[in-house]
């Protein structure tokens, strides 16, 4: 069996102020990311990894860094992967949420993600977004499943049975990782 520790990053200056943060990057994390990033860190810091990876972006490798600081064990160099990125959004990166929802979402009648989510799905809403793009460049459901399924794919094959790894991503990569046909057909058992 693998195992691997899935992470999100920790609080970032346009989360806080409640902004779309796909593959625009404002680092460094905020005073409460980096302690999000010790507090997992801490409880983690007995686990053995034999492989480590975030996303390329600046907010994940600070919050894999800051959780590798903090181990009792060896740890492995981490790897950056674009392939681990959030999901693009196009011309909504750095735009107000909740805005940016009722723009994605008023089309078919809902104001918030999670209904849009509930109703439609994960990967369906990754096409509304890319719909409601003016310059249609937003990361579709199959294009952000595909990406997924590679980065599943180098993940799997670079653990052995009985090794963990600690992967650093972002709240709707994760989310949408388990929809994800190789991950969840594959890797069932780990």
């Amino acid at each position: 069996m693998k195992t691997v520790y899935l992470v999100r990053h920790g609080q970032t200056l346009l989360n806080h102020f409640n902004k779309m943060q796909g593959w625009v990057d404002s680092p460094p994390l905020t005073e409460l990311g980096q302690q999000q990033a010790a507090t997992t860190g801490n409880k983690l810091a007995n686990v053995a990894f034999s492989y480590a990876a975030s996303s390329d972006l600046g907010r994940a490798m600070d919050t894999l860094d800051i959780i590798l600081a903090q181990q009792t064990q060896p740890t492995p160099i981490p790897e950056r992967l674009l392939d681990l990125r959030e999901a693009y959004f196009g011309s909504f990166e750095g735009l107000d949420s909740k805005l940016t929802w009722n723009m994605i979402g008023g089309p078919q009648g809902f104001r918030h993600q999670p209904d849009l989510v509930e109703r439609y799905g994960i990967l369906k809403i990754r096409d509304f977004m890319n719909a409601a793009d003016s310059f249609h460049e937003a990361e579709t459901g199959e294009q952000l499943a595909q990406r997924i399924n590679q980065a599943l794919i180098h993940l799997s094959n670079s653990l052995e049975d009985g090794q963990a790894a600690i992967v650093v991503s972002h709240g709707t990569y994760i989310r949408t990782c388990y929809l994800v046909d190789s991950w969840t057909t594959s890797n069932a058992s780990t």
